[in-house]
């Protein structure tokens, strides 16, 4: 690719190979780095860029893989917000970016971008597909923390689609490159794998605090903070299936401190999600329905159909006795399966809980044979054990 843009900067200036090359290379050489044939060293490349009239880092950097950049980094940003494109749109940005091979992060960073916009059509293999290329280019280029991020992505993929036994392969494989020399970012996401994990299979929630603890304890050692709201909301999560109401609310109150800094609107709705969970549990009608109001708050007409909002909403109903408008709210959220029905595993556990409690408290049964149906395809772990917990009790 230098090579490329060294012939195009020559030709662009008029000269020829033995105007550039003189005294620098010879023009055998200078023909053969134009072609890719050959490399030139960096003292070489200086003097060709200084003659060709351009700083260095234009002679390295391909104005393609710039423009790559900046799109990749959008994307990233526009997928941490509640509104993102539409998936073919993203194809067919990123698909001309693809069709030539450029030994660039940022088209491994593509690939696994591309690959991301089939899991919502169910094309699985697809998926994974345009992850292990992303991987190949992340292994070639001795990027050992995008490569680690690319298997993170494929083991969470995997567990979502009860794979389990091939999500603890890509699981091994990242142990293998080892924790300790992670960046924060990369060590974040693979701890919360780990949680992942163990909330569906293991049930080790006890091993998942520490473990998020310990990442929290990195962060303010290298006083670089990642997630760390997310961290402290996942601890929450754990604390509340282990009945340790105190640690919930610690967790909880230490996310809302955090969030109050970076004023992160999603990451408030999910903080309100995760107090609503907890109030759910314990039956805090009152809190639950704060939450549920701050949730609401959080969002505009605009934004697609929250399925989070609406199981908070309608269990709220369900509570206060109020089973008609708590219907109606479940009913919207059954009636909407195939908006979450891509979700992970624990978000269509959550969602099921919510009809189930909605079920218990006089607000119609359309979902529960349906969901008796999914839950026997559920790995043995924590929330089968809670649902099936839940289908007796409306057994009788």
């Amino acid at each position: 690719m230098i090579g490329e843009r060294i012939k195009t900067l020559r030709k662009q200036k008029k000269m020829t190979q033995t105007q550039l090359a003189e005294g620098i290379v010879t023009k055998s050489m200078l023909s053969m780095i134009e072609n890719g044939k050959a490399e030139a060293s960096m003292r070489s490349l200086r003097e060709l860029a200084s003659r060709l009239d351009v700083s260095m880092q234009q002679l390295l950097t391909d104005p393609k893989e710039a423009e790559l950049q900046t799109m990749v980094e959008q994307l990233e940003y526009e997928e941490m917000t509640l509104v993102s494109r539409p998936d073919q749109e993203i194809r067919q940005m990123l698909s001309p970016y693809l069709k030539e091979e450029m030994n660039s992060v940022w088209q491994g960073k593509a690939y696994m971008l591309y690959g991301d916009t089939y899991f919502q059509e169910g094309e699985n293999e697809k998926v994974l597909t345009y992850y292990d290329r992303a991987i190949e280019i992340f292994e070639k280029l001795g990027e050992s923390d995008e490569l680690a991020m690319g298997r993170i992505s494929q083991a969470y993929y995997l567990l979502m689609w009860n794979r389990y036994e091939e999500s603890l392969e890509r699981i091994d494989a990242i142990e293998l490159l080892d924790a300790k020399y992670m960046k924060a970012k990369t060590r974040t996401e693979y701890v919360m794998l780990i949680v992942f994990k163990n909330l569906l299979c293991d049930e080790d929630l006890e091993d998942s605090i520490r473990q998020l603890e310990d990442v929290l304890e990195y962060m303010k050692r290298t006083r670089i903070y990642y997630r760390a709201d997310d961290v402290y909301r996942t601890i929450s999560i754990c604390a509340l299936y282990l009945n340790d109401e105190k640690q919930v609310r610690e967790s909880l109150q230490k996310a809302k401190q955090y969030i109050q800094f970076t004023e992160d609107r999603l990451a408030e709705i999910k903080v309100a999600l995760s107090e609503a969970l907890y109030a759910m549990e314990y039956r805090h009608i009152d809190l639950l329905g704060e939450n549920v109001k701050l949730m609401e708050s959080l969002t505009t007409e605009i934004e697609p159909f929250i399925a989070a909002i609406s199981m908070a909403k309608g269990v709220y109903y369900a509570f206060r006795g109020e089973s008609e408008k708590g219907r109606e709210c479940l009913l919207a959220l059954w009636e909407n399966r195939d908006e979450w029905k891509a979700h992970s595993l624990v978000d269509i556990a959550i969602y099921y809980e919510g009809l189930l409690r909605g079920t218990l408290n006089g607000c119609g049964d359309d979902w529960v044979p349906v969901i008796e149906e999914q839950v026997a395809e559920f790995p043995q772990g924590l929330f089968r054990k809670r649902l099936e917990t839940l289908l007796q009790q409306i057994k009788g």
